[in-house]
């Protein structure tokens, strides 16, 4: 598998994640989140907690990556993706969002890891990427 392959690898992961864990299992201590909500810190103790308790008001939450761009350059990489989350919440009520996620990745010791997660909501958009 190349680079390419990995670190794309590792975005659909967390994509699909329903837990802190698994949406921090590429991260390090030193990874810098920004959340959709008014929130952001650093290490992935944190944010699993953060992760779970959003993940705790949901019954399901599905997430298909509309679009995705990775730039590499040696032991660096940048991931920007479209996302849509369709939710459902512990009552029923189901919601549909237009998300934007960026990540930033380092092979470090030979692995892909993810220093930096920024996703960001968008109300009324489209998803599409004016080329």
């Amino acid at each position: 598998m190349d680079d390419k392959q990995i670190i794309e690898g590792i975005i659909r992961s967390i994509a699909s994640s329903f837990s802190g864990e698994e949406s921090t299992k590429n991260w390090n201590e030193e990874t810098i989140w920004f959340d959709t909500a008014p929130y952001a810190c650093i290490g992935k103790d944190k944010a699993k907690k953060v992760f779970n308790e959003a993940f705790g008001n949901l019954s399901s939450c599905k997430v298909e990556i509309l679009d995705m761009r990775t730039r590499i350059n040696g032991n660096a990489a940048l991931v920007c993706s479209v996302q849509k989350w369709d939710t459902v919440n512990k009552d029923g009520n189901q919601n549909s969002f237009m998300m934007r996620q960026t990540d930033y990745l380092e092979k470090i010791n030979g692995k892909w890891t993810v220093l930096h997660e920024h996703t960001s909501a968008s109300d009324g958009w489209n998803g599409k990427i004016d080329e």
